[in-house]
């Protein structure tokens, strides 16, 4: 204890040391000099020393120096040097230039490991259905990151479920982020300004999940004109727009989506004689207004809307005088408002008041008109979340080699699990309301040894209350960055999580049943401890980057639907429905090389691991293959700018077949009152004991940049998904033909098959997309001859 106690105090002594003659304190923010949009990200260093840091997703950045001049710098724009002669908040624009080389910033000591970051222009690079860029199929080509099945948008992170992962819009929590069961993410990509995805190492003011955390930047509007856009694919339409208001001191940006699928689906079931007419669709709605009254203060409003549709009723009401339909719909209300102040150039603050809810609504009626029967009945079932967080973040520079990052939050949740209406019930059933408070603290210090040593040591505090159960609890962050060479890193992280809420579902449906169930006396709440090791190189002038981690994760007090439920409907006490104690482990290696400069760019990521669960009572209480468990995944994605209208995109998935229980053999079970009769049943394997055929896929895409003959900016976005229609299973099922038929004949004995279910084959898709935008420049080309325009249309010249 006393040689730990000097080495701190000596410890502590040198950076006093080293602090005592840095002559500035410099604070300020990075924006694009044109739109004023934050440059999250950008590079600020002391010229000619080690000594740097970059703009956080704010675009704020805090840095003691001893010289007067700092460099700012940010790939696709001109750096540049300001001159400072005191401590001073300063606010760099940068202009937008030719992607020049990077300036090489050895300040920056060390490389963020287990973070997946993608920037607004490679989310839009990478093909997918429909033509249109989907963010989180954009993050499933990275390494430690897989899909749930085919078509999906839901990630598993690590061994993980989709339920483990926390989304955050501009630090405000997002509850569903799906459409249509996974098949599309919720984030409109011409929101967006910046992703980082956190897989591990997470910073102490993160929690409440235990597998990643999501964090998306939006975009605050163009403050230099009035601009947007209007796109239309084959599956939905959208729209963007923004500019600046309260003479440019403010600015607003606003997006919209809406399907285009429901007279598809309804055309589609009419042609086919079937006996149901469908339509499903969806739509989002998505706003943020900026307001910046001086340079130290800002202050936001974020606004977003969601939902989902889905019907079915009977195409036959007329002759058989009977009506029934069934419904589903859920989905998003999400509103939040922030003020951060610069109250000195070493202490940034920032403060959130937010309101999400997600709710979740089945439905059923039935009707007949029969002169022999007259019935009307109704059922409605309803689960719902709400969450409602008051947060308070602060970044505090205490000395030049020593950050703090500290704050509070706490949130008041409203669960319904489970609530019931039927229509032929005289007394309806009650529904349980359950309210839980969770409250956060946390501290989290960024200690830079040497300009070779970063450790960033961290804890948050949570206390959960819901009901009679309370409990408190301590989440250790520990994450070592050591510089071995100026072009390599080692990495260290350990962090312990806790989650109090669940979400149970089933996968494989169309219907939505994702409920989320709060932690009480009976339903604990969940655990995860995680340790990894990385390292990090660049290579030739930093044209290639590449990297590998290895992980080792263990959750505890898991919970999930019992053996053959699927839902909670039904009964009142759903508690019945659901196993819990369960625990889980996860491992597994991950080696990602880049290529970001060049004429071609791109990158490849390959995933060794395994995850396993275990329940008392499932599968005997005997541990299990996780149900998304996929020893190998590899991805290769390619990019290349043709010419200045051209470009291509590329990429190719490979993953290990999911697992499934096998069925060993059958046996015959007599019916019920009945001596002669029976019934064949399956006799089932371990569960998730064989695998599915193994999963690969290629996607191509090709966008074209033009002029339109008004001379607007347009795009145009043709894309296969599943270029060489690979057949990829979905699921599995069994039965004597292809129509799963199962009726057993003792007079005529048939050998059992399994068959495979496919969804998507090879889709062509195509979209189009114009911009406009308030200004000269379209005056001026409606001026130009015909000729001129048509050569504008297929070049920028």
């Amino acid at each position: 204890m006393i040689l730990i106690k000097n080495a701190l105090v000596s410890l502590v002594f040198i950076m006093l040391v080293n602090t005592a003659v840095a002559q500035f304190h410099i604070s300020g923010f990075v924006k694009d000099q044109t739109t004023e949009e934050l440059l999250i990200g950008a590079n600020v260093i002391e010229a000619g020393t080690m000594n740097g840091t970059s703009a956080d997703n704010y675009g704020y950045f805090s840095i003691v120096t001893k010289g007067n001049d700092i460099q700012v710098s940010f790939i696709g724009y001109k750096s540049t040097i300001i001159h400072i002669f005191s401590d001073t908040l300063v606010h760099v624009s940068l202009e937008s230039g030719e992607l020049l080389e990077e300036i090489s910033v050895k300040g920056e000591s060390t490389k963020r490991f287990n973070i997946s970051t993608l920037s607004h222009k490679e989310i839009l690079s990478i093909p997918s259905i429909g033509g249109k860029p989907d963010v989180l199929k954009a993050l499933q080509l990275l390494p430690g990151i897989q899909s749930q099945q085919e078509g999906s948008s839901l990630l598993n992170v690590r061994g993980g479920n989709p339920g483990e992962n926390l989304y955050l819009i501009d630090n405000i929590p997002l509850i569903y982020v799906n459409h249509l069961g996974g098949f599309s993410s919720v984030f409109n990509p011409d929101m967006i300004n910046n992703i980082e995805l956190y897989k591990g190492g997470f910073p102490a003011k993160y929690g409440g999940k235990l597998s990643s955390v999501v964090a998306i930047s939006q975009l605050e509007g163009n403050k230099s004109g009035l601009k947007g856009s209007l796109g239309i694919g084959i599956t939905d339409a959208s729209f963007s727009l923004e500019g600046p208001l309260l003479k440019k001191k403010a600015s607003f940006i606003l997006t919209g989506r809406k399907t285009l699928t429901e007279p598809l689906f309804l055309l589609a079931t009419k042609l086919t004689e079937s006996k149901y007419f469908m339509y499903y669709g969806f739509h989002d709605l998505n706003g943020k207004f900026s307001w910046h009254p001086n340079d130290k203060n800002s202050v936001y409003f974020n606004i977003y809307q969601g939902d989902d549709y889905l019907k079915l009723w009977n195409s036959d009401r007329k002759m058989s005088q009977e009506e029934y339909s069934t419904s589903n719909s859920w989905g998003n209300w999400m509103a939040a408002t922030r003020w951060n102040r610069v109250l000195t150039p070493r202490l940034f603050v920032d403060n959130t008041f937010s309101y999400t809810r997600y709710r979740l609504k089945n439905g059923y009626s039935f009707s007949s008109d029969q002169a022999s029967d007259t019935i009307n009945s109704e059922n409605r079932y309803e689960s719902s979340v709400q969450d409602i967080s008051l947060r308070s973040d602060w970044k505090y520079k205490f000395l030049k080699y020593w950050s703090i990052d500290f704050g509070a939050k706490a949130t008041q949740f409203i669960h319904i699990p489970n609530k019931i209406y039927q229509s032929n019930h005289k007394g309806q059933q009650a529904y349980e309301v359950i309210k839980s408070l969770e409250s956060d603290f946390y501290v989290d210090n960024q200690i830079i040894f040497l300009n070779l040593i970063e450790a960033n040591v961290g804890v948050r505090m949570v206390n959960y209350h819901s009901g009679k159960f309370n409990c408190f609890s301590l989440e250790p962050r520990l994450l070592i960055n050591a510089k071995v060479s100026n072009n390599h890193d080692l990495n260290f992280t350990v962090q312990r999580v806790g989650q109090y809420a669940h979400l149970v579902f089933t996968s494989g449906g169309i219907m939505n049943n994702e409920v989320w169930i709060p932690a009480d006396e009976k339903i604990a709440p969940a655990k995860s401890f995680q340790y990894s090791i990385g390292w990090k190189g660049e290579f030739w002038n930093d044209y290639v980057q590449a990297e590998a981690n290895f992980y080792y994760k263990e959750l505890n007090q898991l919970s999930t639907f019992k053996e053959g439920y699927s839902n909670l409907m039904g009964d009142g006490d759903w508690r019945t429905k659901i196993e819990t104690g369960g625990s889980g482990k996860a491992k597994g290696a991950e080696l990602l090389i880049r290529k970001s400069k060049g004429n071609w760019t791109g990158f490849v990521g390959y995933t060794l691991s395994k995850s396993t669960r275990k329940y008392p009572g499932i599968n005997k209480g005997k541990e299990y293959l996780f149900d998304y468990d996929r020893p190998h995944s590899l991805s290769i994605s390619l990019n290349r700018k043709i010419n200045e209208r051209w470009t291509f995109n590329a990429s190719w998935v490979y993953q290990t077949g999911l697992g499934y229980t096998p069925v060993v053999g059958r046996q015959l079970t007599p019916v019920v009152s009945s001596s002669v009769l029976y019934t064949e049943e399956f006799i089932y394997g371990e569960r998730n004991s064989a695998r599915m055929k193994d999963y690969h896929r290629l996607d191509i895409g090709f966008t074209l940049n033009t002029l339109t003959s008004k001379g607007r900016k347009s795009k145009w976005n043709f894309s296969i998904y599943n270029a060489y229609n690979r057949h990829n299973p979905s699921t599995t099922y069994y039965g004597y033909s292809k129509d799963g038929f199962l009726q057993y004949n003792p007079e005529n004995y048939q050998a059992l098959n399994q068959y495979q279910i496919s969804y998507f084959p090879i889709i062509p898709t195509v979209s189009y997309k114009v911009f406009f935008e308030a200004g000269t420049v379209a005056k001026a080309n409606r001026k130009l001859g015909i000729k001129q325009r048509i050569k504008n249309y297929f070049s920028y010249e």
